[in-house]
């Protein structure tokens, strides 16, 4: 277990230099895509209100007049839209945002198509299309992102490349004198006719005249884009700068906390190292599994972390019988690592005087844990607690636990023994002598019985079902013919097989006793 204070303090520190630096570029794209809003509806209201007062109608009404409202209504639209998501400070609907800023890019980007394609003027036209496309390169990369922006410059080239090659490459424009425009001036008044020709020609070859007027207000159309995608650039690029100094400050607090943190599971990690060679220290060795000549013992623990909250103990008394301890601490961990130490200690201590009384025993127990880890440690950590006592083939059982499996030897059948009702949680209130009792079973020869914790039958595999009590008998009767710690083994093994590479979530303990035949 490794500790983890600091890190709401360094994830604090990190969200808040995020927001810092996010804040002023937040708003800076639907400023822009307002600006494109306004700007195009504008261009196309003034050209409509030009052609309709300059010549009485549209260009191609029958287009014109349903292309040119639908267009300036959803311009208008977006913009409607992306001002009240801008100033209530929400981020709107993702699929609106998206139509609202990929229609407003592409609206532009079509206006600029056609500026090139379906003008009047090819030639001052491609000058007109070369400003409209470097400031449209720039607003598609901050509207969408820069690979549309890649994808745009390239469509613009090819654009470009489409309209030299529909004038030819040869083609040159040739701007008049005023003495060759007084001269046209002069054909127009004597010769309409001629003139009506010469200008039909000229327009064939989309060389009409066009009046200065109409350059200046599409310049001034692009110039506005430019300053104002400026504007808001530039300025989100200033407050970055700004802000980069309070975002560094809280950058380093979150560096700060992760090496103090690191330092502190460093110094934990040494701690509970120690802590769990104590536990190893204190668990029974071979030749006390092996000292009882009419027994056959076998015991294993896996703790779920670097410190296991499951307690196993197995004593010997001088008049040959032999008292095995099982408990399970709530809760795994250092915490649960040093209650577990505390029971160890007091459990030797208490059944070894009191000569293996063993309801004598949990109720000492019980009194001694409520005073040091309930009252003295302010700690609602408890644990359940079985104790048995074998003895020429009789077992004594007392405490509140997982219930014992017992195999027959003669039949292969299992039997149960159930401690619901023969103690209660240690530790968790002051006295448990009203809940103690006592119960007895008999070992045949041959016979074994299996004392676990919760962590055997709680195992999960990945789908989180249970490895459950039904698996445990079945992995028994398995093995059963064979010794005690090939059993273990095998009991290991299939418990791991439904883990199946999982994580240990509990602390697995088993204590095998089979009386010999």
């Amino acid at each position: 277990m490794r500790v983890d204070e600091s890190s709401v303090v360094r994830e604090d520190a990190l969200s808040q230099a995020s927001e810092i630096l996010e804040e002023p570029s937040r708003g800076t794209r639907r400023r822009v895509v307002i600006l494109i809003n306004v700007l195009t509806a504008l261009v196309l209201g003034v050209f409509v209100a030009t052609q309709l007062l300059t010549n009485g109608r549209l260009p191609q009404p029958g287009r014109d007049a349903v292309m040119y409202p639908s267009l300036i209504l959803f311009s208008v639209s977006s913009a409607v839209y992306n001002v009240r998501l801008l100033l209530s400070g929400t981020e709107g609907n993702p699929r609106w945002n998206a139509i609202s800023q990929w229609g407003s890019i592409f609206l532009v980007q079509l206006l600029g198509l056609a500026l090139v394609h379906a003008n009047a003027n090819t030639a001052t036209s491609l000058l007109l299309d070369h400003s409209l496309s470097i400031v449209m390169i720039f607003m598609t990369g901050i509207v969408i992102n820069r690979w549309a922006a890649v994808i745009w410059g390239a469509i613009t080239l090819v654009s470009l490349f489409v309209a030299v090659q529909n004038v030819g490459p040869e083609f040159t424009y040739a701007l008049m004198t005023r003495g060759e425009l007084a001269e046209l001036a002069a054909l127009k008044a004597a010769n309409p006719d001629a003139y009506a020709a010469r200008a039909a020609a000229a327009a064939a070859e989309s060389l009409a005249p066009l009046p200065i007027a109409l350059y200046a207000q599409v310049s001034v159309a692009i110039t506005l884009f430019v300053i104002a995608a400026t504007y808001f650039q530039s300025g989100m690029i200033g407050k970055v700068l700004d802000a980069m100094p309070l975002a560094l400050d809280k950058i380093q607090i979150a560096a700060r906390e992760r090496q103090r943190l690191k330092e502190e599971n460093i110094r934990m990690g040494m701690e509970l190292d120690v802590a769990q060679r104590l536990q190893a220290m204190v668990l029974p060795r071979d030749a006390e599994l092996a000292a009882n000549p009419a027994l056959e013992i076998s015991a294993m623990q896996e703790a779920a972390d670097e410190v296991g909250g499951d307690i196993y103990d197995v004593l010997h008394g001088e008049d040959g019988s032999t008292c095995f301890v099982i408990g399970d601490v709530t809760d795994h961990g250092l915490a649960s690592g040093v209650v577990m130490l505390m029971s160890q200690a007091a459990l030797r201590t208490a059944l070894e005087a009191t000569r293996f009384d063993l309801v004598h025993t949990l109720n000492h127990v019980n009194n001694i844990l409520y005073k040091n880890v309930q009252e003295r440690m302010n700690d609602q950590r408890n644990l359940t607690l079985a104790l048995l006592r074998y003895h020429d083939g009789v077992v004594q059982l007392a405490g509140q636990h997982e219930e014992v499996i017992v195999v027959r030897a003669a039949t292969g059948e299992i039997e149960r023994v159930d401690t619901v009702d023969l103690g209660f949680m240690v530790g968790m209130i002051d006295d448990i002598a009203d809940f103690t009792a006592e119960t007895r079973f008999e070992l045949q020869p041959g016979d074994f019985m299996l004392l676990y914790t919760d962590g055997v039958t709680e195992a999960e595999r990945p789908d989180h079902e249970m490895f459950g009590g039904a698996r445990l008998e079945a992995a028994l009767l398995e093995a059963r013919e064979r010794p005690t710690d090939e059993i273990m083994r095998h009991l290991h093994k299939r418990i791991h097989e439904w883990i199946d590479g999982g994580e240990v979530l509990d602390d697995i303990t088993m204590v095998l006793v089979r009386r010999r035949a």
